[in-house]
């Protein structure tokens, strides 16, 4: 029994992490549609910082970090973001490219949501980040849930292959 429930809370935990990264793919997907049809304002980028960390195994996770303002309905905003999905990664060349494209001081086009203007991006659709979490997700979960119904198929034993055997002696 209590097997049982270490597998159950083993197997609940990596199956809702990988809901969770697809969830967030999703999510972000769905809030670039939409930042494509938001009104655009002139917005100037205050600072640009390409930024590298290195963790315990020496992986370096590289990632660019942008404040910029811009004018909605009247107010002066500071944003951050700049594209939904958007988070460091590996890949050195992509994020150094978005980093050079923004430079401190150059002026952009600001995507805001019109009901929500402290919303804002500077670029909409799918990007790298978006489909690195909706196939990552994707794949953890179905992972996480091929393991779940292997080791449900090997606790049923054989009893469906003996029920189904015509045995004429013992």
């Amino acid at each position: 029994m209590g097997g049982s429930i270490f597998l159950t809370l083993f197997f609940g935990l990596f199956l809702a992490v990988g809901i969770g990264i697809l969830g967030f793919g999703l999510h972000s997907l769905n809030m670039s549609h939409k930042a494509q049809n938001w009104p655009t304002t002139p917005g100037t980028i205050l600072s640009s910082d390409f930024t590298s960390s290195t963790d315990s195994e020496g992986s370096t996770t590289y990632r660019t970090d942008v404040r910029y303002t811009y004018n909605a309905n009247g107010r002066e905003i500071e944003g951050k973001k700049i594209a939904f999905g958007y988070a460091g990664s590996s890949s050195h060349g992509f994020h150094r490219d978005i980093h050079d494209a923004l430079p401190s001081g150059a002026q952009v086009a600001v995507r805001y949501d019109p009901s929500k203007p402290e919303r804002a991006v500077l670029s909409f659709g799918v990007n790298q980040s978006i489909k690195f979490l909706l196939i990552f997700g994707a794949v953890w979960t179905m992972f996480t849930l091929g393991m779940i119904a292997m080791f449900w198929m090997s606790g049923q034993g054989a009893t469906t292959l003996v029920e189904n055997m015509i045995i004429y002696s013992r």
